[in-house]
């Protein structure tokens, strides 16, 4: 029989096989591989075992083997593999198994190009289907993904240079190319790239090379960044309507402190300012903070004279409001009543499907500290809300990915990552809970899974997972309902390169771990050239 490797032996089950290898499958057999069982199940190798019975401790040769003697190798020796059962083989892909295989049963290598139809039930092209890199053991045999999944929000997680930025620039250019009925067509984007990991796509855009069916790829910096005048680059600014009198309280104590804990009779101070700014003068909250500060400050004054307000509570908020105006407003040129980042800029990322990438990189946000940074995420993910929202009241459908790298800074979950306040962290969890019924798919990319909110994550439905510190396994096994034990023991040693990729959009529907297919465009930011430069450090000493 050919690609016959083994065969089944007693006590397996319609989850677990267990076969024993032909010669032919102790030479073509690997971890990760497909196997079908006899003629109807398709199942995954997940362990292969060598046994002897020529060295076993304590029996007849050890004497042998101590004097150097070699038993016969291939006398008494058998191999065991142990394989997850995936399903029942169809016409229209995988179904559950019902029952399990006979004993003896015949165990065949499945042939990635025989017909994927069985395996996924789609073909390559299919509308609405990407063909993820490759799974373990072949070559080529990619893992199908469905977009339309992603709307129930994707995790990438990964520890520091297992490769999950490359993945994910990988899945970005997979998704600027979507195959639709037409021909192709892209998912519009937005990313928050917190060490420039994605402006090789901006790069390479500028220098006119397509990136799929995305009709623009831009970059947003801060205003005081050098790179605002590079092409298809524009600056990012935000304004704080919308938010309300205690979040911007908050927020301009939070900025001023960078502690996760406020001085309460300091918020409810300068929230209760704001309120009479608004109630007595008509000054809404926001435009007080930005057009207004010294009549803030007069009515916090008043306020202390008053003996509302205590004169320690009024010289702290005092400060505070000058802090932010002065670095906010007239420095960094962040808040405005103008902001450049507005509803209109969604309206034009949807109708032509673009990239939008919003750098924080110290290139495009020089000196920007993080309190700002979840200013203007949380800003990005309200005009989201509400814009998406709009859309479905008024019969529009529109979708965009939105995706978050060191998502841990946004929505920190405060148990595990105690850093200063997040105002972004509420909004993110909105749109995790209520974004999916608006068309917004959420991506949340992190280095630590267990440092992001928890409702955040219980969200999540399809996971990237590449590896793994030893901390994070137990958490993000809980977080995707269950891993495979083979699969969990290798997550900390995973290769950089592969991913395990679990959930709703795998449409194997078991985890599985995938060799990332190649960039079409080359991940240059994200190369290190440590030996080039020892190298050239070394040559200018010789010299001297």
């Amino acid at each position: 029989m050919v690609n016959h490797v083994g065969v089944v032996l007693s006590g397996s089950t319609s989850t677990i096989v267990e076969f024993e290898l032909t010669r032919q499958g102790e030479q073509l057999l690997r971890e990760g591989m497909l196997v079908v069982i006899g003629d109807r199940l398709l199942a995954r190798v997940e362990s292969i075992r060598i046994y002897s019975g020529f060295y076993q401790a304590g029996d007849a040769w050890s004497n042998a083997r101590r004097e150097g003697y070699t038993p016969p190798n291939d006398l008494a020796r058998y191999t065991v593999a142990r394989a997850v059962v995936l399903g029942e083989l169809s016409s229209n892909g995988i179904t559950e198994a019902t029952k399990p295989p006979f004993p003896g049963e015949p165990v065949t290598l499945f042939e990635q190009h025989n017909d994927l139809t069985k395996l996924y039930g789609v073909e390559p092209g299919a509308p609405g289907v990407i063909w993820y890199g490759s799974l373990l053991g072949y070559s080529d045999l990619p893992l199908a993904l469905d977009v339309e999944s992603f709307t129930m929000h994707i995790g990438v997680f990964g520890e520091t240079g297992s490769g999950k930025s490359y993945g994910f620039g990988y899945l970005l250019e997979l998704l600027s190319r979507i195959p639709i009925d037409e021909g192709v067509a892209a998912l519009p984007a937005i990313v928050v790239d917190a060490n420039g990991d994605y402006l090789d796509l901006w790069d390479s855009h500028s220098r006119g090379e397509p990136i799929g069916e995305y009709a623009i790829v831009q970059r947003l910096v801060a205003p005081t960044s050098k790179a605002r005048h590079y092409p298809y680059t524009a600056t990012y600014s935000v304004s704080l309507e919308g938010f309300t009198a205690r979040e911007i309280a908050e927020l301009i104590l939070a900025y001023k402190t960078g502690a996760p804990d406020f001085n309460e009779l300091q918020v409810a101070a300068l929230e209760r300012t704001l309120r009479i700014i608004s109630d007595e003068h008509g000054i809404e909250p926001h435009k007080a903070v930005v057009d207004s500060p010294e009549a803030l400050m007069d009515k916090l004054e008043e306020l202390a004279q008053q003996r509302i307000v205590h004169h320690q509570t009024l010289r702290a908020v005092y400060t505070a409001i000058d802090k932010f105006h002065q670095d906010l407003v007239e420095t960094y040129r962040i808040v405005t009543e103008a902001p450049s980042l507005r509803r209109e800029n969604i309206d034009v990322l949807v109708k032509t499907p673009s990239l939008l990438i919003v750098d924080f990189s110290a290139e495009g946000a020089p000196g920007l500290p993080l309190t700002v940074k979840q200013l203007i995420v949380a800003y990005i993910a309200r005009i989201l809300y509400t814009q998406f929202t709009e859309y479905k009241m008024k019969g529009n459908e529109a979708y965009v990915l939105f995706a978050i790298e060191e998502a841990q800074n946004y929505a920190p979950n405060p148990r595990n990552y105690p850093i200063s306040w997040s105002i972004a962290r509420d909004y993110l969890s909105l749109i995790a809970t209520q974004g999916r019924k608006f068309g917004i798919c959420l991506a949340i990319i992190s280095q630590r899974p267990s440092f992001v909110d928890p409702v955040v994550v219980s969200m999540l439905n399809t996971f990237f997972i590449h590896r793994l510190s030893p901390d994070d396994i137990a958490y993000i096994s809980r977080a995707v309902g269950g891993l495979p034990p083979e699969l969990e023991r290798r997550l900390p040693r995973l290769p950089r390169g592969y991913v395990l990729v679990s959930g709703q959009a795998n449409m194997l529907r078991e985890p599985v771990i995938v060799r990332v297919g190649e960039r079409r465009v080359s991940h240059r930011m994200g190369a290190t050239r440590l030996r080039d430069y020892l190298r050239t450090v070394a040559r200018k000493k010789r010299k001297n």
